[in-house]
């Protein structure tokens, strides 16, 4: 798993970080599809209106590998759209002064070496640490507030050329403080495709947006419980219809058991029993015959701002505290 620190203007991020891979790993962008470049380009068009900064770091990460923006930006808002993509599972956990999250990203093993952790601090935004597979685009992250968004892949009936979850976990991450603003964001974006995004705030306000290009809904926490969970389908009546399904083969519903009994048994939560539930068999998949699973975990504890990460499967021992944001937060407020 790299491990980038990107600060200051977008471009310069974007052209650090492109300049490096670049040089020390001799990137290229992969060829894709005229069905997935036809697609990324109008979608590009979608990003230049929904987060125009972001694509001046695009246009600096594309000069970095010297390519053309246009081709990066068709690459990356192609991602995810066509093609099998992860099965994750997701919980946030409400105690009396705490708000716990824990999340496994399921993909494909080959797809380790691609794997980042990264601290990102705009210049002007708010600070994160956050994990992708994809330079510049996130899949999950918790922010200097206490914010914290994680996606899951729902396989739904519909696309549409518009922005993918990696830019809008972005946009959240940096330009958000709490539940409710996140929300907000993540309704009014035109979305490319079928995505759940758990989102928790340290004030204990936690929810999913079950989002489809068709609509959206906001699922809350059951009556009488503190904690909500997702996995890689849709729950509520009204999202249902835009759920393809074809999950089983990634145990989806046997996860969001797991999460439902595992989380039902426990009165106080910790990072501790974070880590065990999320290695408990029926929550972290290991599909030896399709070499497909949990790439990498991470637990929380909002409040505190204390981050752990399993950067493999993970098990109760094998988490690592992350320690970039505290220093970063440091550095900036001296």
């Amino acid at each position: 798993m790299y491990h980038p620190r990107l600060y200051g203007e977008f471009y310069d991020m974007g052209l650090k970080y492109g300049t490096l891979l670049k040089e020390k790993a001799n990137f290229v962008l992969p060829n894709i599809s005229n069905q997935k470049t036809e697609f990324g380009l109008e979608s590009y068009k979608e990003l230049q209106k929904f987060y125009p900064e972001v694509v001046e770091e695009i246009k600096g990460f594309a000069k970095g590998i010297k390519d053309k923006p246009e081709n990066l930006g068709a690459f990356l808002l192609s991602l995810g759209i066509f093609d099998t993509t992860g099965q994750c599972s997701v919980f946030a956990f409400k105690n009396k002064d705490s708000v716990i999250i824990g999340r496994n990203y399921d993909m494909l093993f080959d797809f380790k070496k691609f794997t980042e952790s990264s601290l990102i601090a705009p210049k002007e935004k708010y600070s994160y640490i956050s994990q992708s597979d994809v330079f510049i685009g996130r899949s999950d992250g918790i922010n200097e507030n206490g914010l914290s968004i994680a996606m899951s892949f729902v396989n739904g009936t519909e696309v549409q050329a518009g922005i993918g979850f990696h830019f809008i976990i972005r946009k959240v991450l940096e330009n958000c403080s709490n539940t409710e603003q996140a929300i907000e964001l993540v309704q009014e974006t035109k979305v490319a495709s079928a995505n759940n995004f758990l989102i928790a705030d340290k004030s204990g306000n936690i929810a999913v947006v079950e989002s489809a290009p068709q609509k959206s809904v906001i699922r809350r926490p059951e009556k009488n419980e503190n904690f909500i969970y997702l996995t890689n389908q849709f729950i509520t009546k009204e999202m249902k219809p835009f759920d393809r399904g074809g999950v089983e083969w990634s145990k989806s519903i046997e996860r969001h058991n797991g999460l439902k009994n595992n989380l039902k048994s426990v009165e106080n939560m910790d990072l501790q029993k974070a880590k065990e539930v999320l290695s408990d068999k029926c929550v972290c998949l290991d599909l030896k015959k399709e070499k497909f699973g949990t790439i990498w975990s991470v637990v929380a504890d909002l409040n505190e701002l204390k981050i752990e990460r399993a950067e493999t499967k993970p098990k109760p021992t094998n988490y690592k505290p992350e320690t970039r944001l505290e220093w970063w937060l440091k550095k900036r407020n001296k």
